[in-house]
């Protein structure tokens, strides 16, 4: 940039006069600006930049500045008037260029509609807007933008830069363009042509929804809030179980002194002018005192590999996931897989021997099933052509469950509850079924039965996908610190929410007694009776310690204490030996798939170069032996039934050097052994 000087271009500083040579040092020593035409000299004469900038900072002589003696050794250096133009203009010191350069008027050479190419801007939200404005002159032009009347803060260089964040933002915008010299004194100013912002229609978006649980206290307020970005701005209208609540029109729903009657399900309709949107839905419910239970008991059975019927691949996924959440939240869990029907009926014996007073209990069996006035679960040996006496009835499920009054009980059946086919099993219509009395001194007020599907309709397990459709719903809940009713009330209405195909025939439901707001997630309580009370109540006083365990129990109830010592499993390492082949290692045993108890994981660890395989000693009726000889291991389904002990042998090359036998009845869990008996 080529500018005019009213000195000669030749002129050393040292001539210049003493008003210009004073404004100068001011100028240079206001902000620093000194220091930053010190760097580039300093860079230019490739000085030790630091050193001479210490120099400079020393106040050798009364009344010498920075600025002065950078003057001084500037002049030293022959420096004239145009090698200091040039100095400043590389430097961006324009304000003190102005000093010794000619005044040029002020001139805008870029209006901010000519970069933008149209004097009406529409731009979306959060979209920047981005404006510039070119002007020239000497003093150098200062900018301040505009939107309509008002300045923008901290908006002072030739570019404009903000986010569209309001409907408040469009308008109109320029920029105003000043010269003012060095001691502050406005010599011009011009406005710039203006640009219009538009700002494009915006669809409701929905930022922030409300809570999809509220408990609040009986007297107490509440609030539930949503947000939503939308332009123009969007309205509010709240609801409360499908119906209108008047003046309720913020985007935060307040209710003072709740009481039951405003219990129920909340949601937000947000709209504007281009289109709307719906909040998801809170449920409010009343805070109710919380319960505790004596101990929490499972029973998870999954029915997958049957004999003479379809085999079923979601059942061993949907029973370990279940098993496992209920574990989580305190759940001792019994998790069984592919049972016959002698044991399902000895499972649920020992289990029904675990539900006494104060204690909570769930059952969950997936399978194949059907229904005939009450619903009946398949064993995985049930015949071709079965009758009602070939399967476990829910009734006959109560009547062992409730014989010794548990505090709750909660069966899920995650099964069809179709009728069998007449023509494929017509004796079954002709059957006269057994009639099983269950009774509860608490009069049933401890129940909860919950399905799959509805009666005589299907239950789907779902294509490409790792757990049934039943499940995949459950799970979002059933670990969840929610009362039990309010559970399957939100499972069922989950899955109304995304039906499809077939599936809209599986219509979950559930019935219940219960009157207490019980929890799967309630606490275990513990108190102060000792441990030789506890056993004498137990030996001595059986109601009596099925009502006291409630309320003052220190330790589980033996039965409880019975079932621990029975599912109790841990990974054991062992010593092996192969005599004829000189070789001693170890072999571990451990579940092949946790949570289920019966299914037994069998490595031969720390062998090299040997082929491993393994027998049952005694085949037996059906195959419960699988093996993985990549891996050395072998998983054995219901070991218990295993006549004999398991054979391991070891080969080289294909020919057998060794073999050894392990008694796997010895490691297994206890429970296995009374599953058969």
């Amino acid at each position: 940039m080529v500018r005019m000087t009213q000195f000669d271009e030749d002129t050393y500083i040292e001539c210049l006069p003493i008003s210009v040579h004073k404004e100068l040092v001011n100028a240079l020593n206001k902000d620093a600006a000194w220091m930053i035409l010190a760097n580039h000299v300093a860079e230019q004469l490739q000085y030790p930049c630091a050193s001479w900038i210490q120099s400079l900072k020393e106040n050798n002589q009364p009344n010498h500045s920075p600025g002065q003696r950078l003057l001084f050794e500037l002049n030293v250096k022959m420096c004239t008037v145009e090698i200091l133009r040039a100095l400043l203009d590389d430097c961006r010191l324009f304000n003190i260029l102005s000093i010794i350069s000619d005044p040029e008027p002020l001139r805008i050479i870029s209006h901010p509609a000519e970069e933008a190419q149209t004097d009406i801007l529409k731009i979306s939200f959060g979209r920047h807007l981005r404006l510039c404005c070119k002007a020239v002159g000497m003093p150098p032009p200062s900018y301040v933008w505009y939107h309509g009347d008002r300045q923008l803060q901290n908006c002072t260089s030739d570019e404009l830069d903000v986010a569209i964040t309001s409907e408040s933002q469009a308008g109109e915008y320029k920029c105003k363009v000043s010269q003012i010299k060095n001691d502050g004194t406005l010599l011009s100013s011009l406005i710039s042509k203006p640009v219009t912002v538009q700002i494009f229609p915006i669809p409701v978006t929905i930022e922030e929804q409300p809570q999809s649980i509220l408990e609040v206290k009986d007297g107490e307020s509440f609030a539930i809030c949503c947000k939503a970005n939308s332009y123009p701005e969007p309205h509010y209208q709240w609801f409360h179980d499908n119906t209108k609540l008047e003046g309720k029109t913020s985007n935060t729903l307040r209710i003072k002194k709740f009481s039951s009657k405003h219990e129920g399900r909340y949601y937000c309709y947000i709209y504007n002018d281009i289109s709307e949107a719906y909040t998801q839905r809170t449920r409010v419910m009343m805070d109710l005192p919380r319960l505790k239970a004596v101990a929490k008991v499972a029973l998870i059975i999954a029915n997958g590999e049957y004999e003479h019927h379809e085999c079923l691949s979601n059942p061993k996924n949907d029973a370990a996931y279940i098993g496992n959440l209920l574990k989580e939240i305190g759940f001792e869990v019994i998790c069984l897989m592919n049972l016959t029907i002698s044991q399902m009926r000895s499972a649920i014996k020992l289990f029904s021997e675990t539900l006494v007073g104060g204690v909570y209990g769930l059952f969950y069996f997936a399978g194949h099933g059907f229904r005939m006035q009450e619903s009946y679960m398949l064993a995985i040996d049930a015949p071709e052509t079965y009758l009602r006496k070939d399967a476990i009835c829910e009734s006959e499920l109560l009547a062992a469950f409730l014989k010794n009054d548990p505090e709750l009980i909660i069966t899920i059946l995650d099964m069809c509850q179709t009728l069998p086919s007449k023509e494929f099993n017509p004796n079954i219509y002709n059957e006269v079924p057994t009639v099983n009395e269950y009774k509860s001194k608490k009069n049933l007020r401890n129940l909860i039965q919950a399905y799959s599907t509805s009666g005589h309709r299907p239950s789907y397990e779902r294509v490409n996908s790792k757990y049934g459709l039943y499940v995949t719903h459950l799970s979002k809940y059933i670990n969840k610190d929610i009362p039990v009713t309010k559970l399957f009330e939100e499972v069922g209405k989950s899955i109304d929410s995304c039906f499809k195909g077939e599936e809209r025939n599986q219509i979950p439901m559930f019935a219940l007694s219960i009157t207490k707001p019980f929890r799967l997630t309630d606490a275990i309580y513990k108190s102060n009776l000792s441990t030789f009370l506890l056993w004498y109540i137990n030996h001595c006083f059986d109601f009596y310690y099925s009502f006291t365990c409630r309320n003052v129990t220190e330790n589980p109830p033996n039965s409880i204490n019975y079932l621990n010592k029975l599912i109790s499993f841990s990974t054991k390492t062992l010593d092996v030996t192969f005599k004829q082949a000189n070789i001693c290692t170890k072999v571990a045993i451990s579940l092949f798939l946790e949570p289920y108890l019966n299914v037994i994981k069998v490595k031969l660890l720390d062998v090299q170069n040997l082929e491993v395989n393994f027998f049952n000693s005694v085949p037996t009726k059906r195959n419960n032996l699988y093996q993985d000889s990549c891996k050395n291991e072998c998983w054995v389904h219901n070991p218990q039934m295993c006549e004999g002990p398991l054979i391991i042998s070891v080969s080289k090359n294909g020919a057998p050097i060794g073999a050894t036998v392990l008694h796997l009845k010895d490691y297994i869990p206890s429970l296995l052994k009374l599953l058969n008996s």
